[in-house]
């Protein structure tokens, strides 16, 4: 038998299983997504990195609501763009020097976007101008957030989150993820007043309190305030547990401005002029203090780990920044995305993306559009991307997110050759049959999270061919 009609004959041998294989994958994954609750609408993609080749797909090109599963992209297109050794810098600035204990001329707080900045850094900074001898500042202190532009909260997010700690504006000033906590304590008896105990009360962060003491049956509602960041009106029961209270910063450059200027008084530095927001007319060459950032791969770890979609958000603007040199913006992120990601192979389509943390509703995207990013990702640093490198389970990575009617998950899955399959999963209009009671809820949710397992169960031992 000659060689052409030995690999003919070895090739016709072995199909039949290849097929096989292939088809028990198929059929598996058609019999999952057979059983999602009716009503509901999904983009699937399933892809070989290695080979490129497509194993399964449903609905591949559907452009859906992602949800923090988009966080994917942003870390991708950050690691790309900005690069593992990237930190951010914050920084007073100065015209001149100290001179016996004097700074003459502008002084500039120059913030950078920097999500991982807290008070205590600021604390830091305003410590280092005292042993550099500063006692007065003889002009105008600017708070400078100019490496942003635009709205701090993008299109499509929901009006009734914006209070919440985890809708928190994506401001280039930043301070403890632009958050406040607090305890609402009950009064014991009926009628008597709540009082509201803050974490940190020297922010001067305050919240207007309504709430009174009552068995009536009301809930706690948010509203905004002229003299706080907002008012709290509502009921609690005497006696009851405290309440825990997360809320985001409403006026982000007002609290800067207010804290500021309590730590400088605290330092004994005396400000002769008025904090401002903006940059002076003059260059402010002179560095007084600094404070970095950890590098990047530290700084995706709440956005992978945690979800934070602050710093999904100022990441991506923050690489807006970076890539045209013009202050950072969601729309400028995103064309950075489509631009960087998209010379790297990711077919965007006609997706639509608004923010780089999927907390807006207006985000659209597909699967397959998905899984080009994890693939780009997989032929840039394989293993060596630092989400696979720490990854928890060695078997798996992968980003998950939810919101109301929405749950998607993409990533890796390794197989025993350690090769990974690329996939991503996003499931819309996830409802049970209203109305339901509490314990049908609590079973549709349970049906939701046994696809995704069974979804990746079936990854995990599928064979190639």
């Amino acid at each position: 038998m000659n060689r052409r009609k030995f690999f003919l004959f070895f090739y016709l041998l072995i199909l039949p299983s290849i097929v096989l294989a292939q088809s028990t994958l198929v059929r598996q994954l058609e019999t999952l997504v057979e059983e999602l609750p009716v009503g509901s609408i999904y983009s699937i993609q399933v892809r070989d990195p290695v080979s490129g080749k497509v194993l399964f797909e449903d609905g591949e090109q559907q452009n859906l609501v992602p949800a923090s599963v988009l966080k994917v992209l942003t870390a991708t297109l950050a690691y790309e763009a900005l690069g593992e050794e990237f930190r951010y810098v914050t920084r007073f600035e100065s015209t001149r020097s100290v001179r016996q204990g004097i700074v003459k001329g502008p002084v500039v707080l120059k913030f950078s976007g920097d999500p991982s900045l807290t008070h205590d850094n600021i604390r830091g900074l305003i410590k280092e101008l005292k042993e550099r001898n500063v006692r007065t500042i003889d002009s105008n202190l600017w708070i400078d957030g100019g490496v942003f532009s635009g709205y701090d909260r993008a299109g499509g997010v929901s009006w009734d989150d914006l209070n919440i700690c985890f809708a928190a504006p994506a401001a280039a000033m930043v301070l403890d993820r632009n958050c406040f906590y607090a305890w609402l304590k009950p009064g014991r008896k009926e009628g008597q007043k709540t009082r509201i105990e803050y974490d940190n009360s020297d922010w001067g962060l305050t919240v207007e309190n309504k709430v009174i003491t009552t068995e009536k049956d009301c809930p706690l509602s948010v509203f905004p305030s002229a003299k706080h960041e907002y008012k709290l009106e509502g009921c609690v029961s005497p006696g009851s547990r405290s309440v825990r209270l997360a809320f985001s910063i409403s006026n982000v450059e007002r609290a800067v401005r207010k804290f500021i200027l309590t730590e400088l008084r605290k330092s004994h530095i005396q400000l002769k002029g008025r904090i401002l927001v903006g940059r002076p007319d003059q260059e402010t060459p002179i560095v007084l203090a600094e404070h970095q950032s950890e590098l990047l791969p530290m700084l995706l770890k709440p956005v992978l780990e945690k979800s934070d979609n602050l710093y999904s958000d100022s990441i991506l603007k923050t690489v807006a920044y970076a890539h045209s040199g013009e202050p950072g913006n969601y729309a400028a992120g995103i064309q950075s995305a489509r631009e960087l990601l998209g010379e790297g192979g990711v077919g965007f389509g006609s997706s639509r993306l608004v923010d780089g943390s999927g907390l807006s509703r207006y985000n659209f995207i597909s699967a397959s559009t998905l899984v080009d990013v994890l693939m780009f990702g997989w032929s840039r640093w394989g293993e060596q991307s630092p989400w696979l490198l720490d990854r928890t389970k060695k078997e798996r990575w992968l980003k998950t997110g939810y919101m109301s009617g929405v749950s998607s998950m993409a990533g890796y899955v390794f197989q025993e050759d350690e090769k990974p399959l690329v996939f991503a999963v996003i499931l819309n209009g996830l409802m049970p049959p209203l109305p339901a009671s509490r314990e049908e809820m609590r079973a549709f949710r349970k049906s939701i999270r046994s696809f995704h397992q069974s979804f990746l169960k079936v990854l995990s031992t599928a064979d190639k061919g």
